[in-house]
């Protein structure tokens, strides 16, 4: 019985320490490759930046800009996770997400409370309006009404920054505290609730086949940069990813990827609008 037990002690403690000992390599391996992984959120319904696919997974514009950056990015491992916008920013600015994608514009509301990346790409705002709408450009809605928009939305900022240029149009634009869907929106200007929508044509062709009828998308009124937003802590993560927009810039990579889901060179289209690289 004596040998007995010695030889199950003897037993126990090689599994003890071969046990440790993989654990120890494990560890080492994650230490060693100096790869961090990065948890970041992205928007479920904001096709074709981001949404889900048919499976539930990450899909869009967005992702396909996270996957490049992270293909050159050794330092780094990307995670994403759907979610809404709401929880996406909050998320975010507490640190559940070290950062969130979702084609935001610069506002000194998220510049105060996130870290904001280069522009990755430009966001045109288009005007889509009832068919056979006389609607063309913003100055043809003095006196009209826009579909409402979150005052924390950039496109709320984008608005009103060009009504300051422009004093002598006065347009309506009606703000709520949860946005709407993008179908929610095109309803209301289809049943002559407002007078147009002040949105991307590429997010009003994301839901267009769904919606069982056609409005007008006038041509770009306006540009913008959009641009990541990241924890505040992740300073790091923020410069590694700042200097791989500016090489795919550089290289075109990000032109690329604008004329596979957009059908045209967005840095060169907001050129000629006279916006440039911030």
């Amino acid at each position: 019985m004596g040998k007995l037990k010695a030889v199950v002690a003897a037993i126990a403690a090689l599994v003890t320490v071969g046990s440790l000992a993989a654990c120890g390599s494990s560890s080492s391996s994650e230490s060693n490759s100096g790869e961090k992984t990065v948890k970041i959120a992205l928007e479920t319904q904001d096709p074709p930046y981001s949404y889900a696919d048919k499976d539930g997974k990450p899909a869009g514009f967005d992702l396909e800009v996270l996957k490049s950056l992270d293909e050159k990015l050794t330092d780094y491992k990307f995670e994403y996770e759907l979610v809404d916008y709401q929880t996406a920013l909050v998320g975010t600015k507490q640190g559940k997400y070290d950062a969130v994608i979702g084609a935001f514009f610069k506002t000194d509301a998220r510049a105060k409370d996130y870290l904001l990346s280069k522009p990755y790409d430009y966001f045109f705002m288009n005007l889509i309006v009832p068919e056979g709408s006389p609607i063309n450009k913003l100055e043809d809605l003095n006196g009209k009404t826009l579909d409402p928009i979150v005052p924390t939305d950039g496109r709320y900022v984008a608005i009103q920054d060009w009504l300051k240029r422009h004093p002598d149009i006065k347009i309506e634009v009606p703000t709520v505290t949860n946005q709407e869907t993008f179908k929610d929106m095109f309803d209301a200007v289809k049943a002559g609730s407002y007078d147009a929508v002040y949105l991307s044509k590429a997010q009003y062709e994301g839901v267009a086949d769904t919606l069982g009828y056609k409005l007008k998308v006038t041509e770009p009124v306006d540009a913008a940069g959009i641009r990541i937003l990241f924890n505040k802590q992740q300073t790091d993560l923020q410069k590694a990813v700042d200097e791989q927009i500016s090489a795919q810039i550089k290289d075109g990579s990000l032109a690329k990827l604008t004329q596979k889901y957009f059908k045209q060179d967005d840095f060169a289209e907001a050129k000629k609008l006279g916006v440039t690289i911030e």
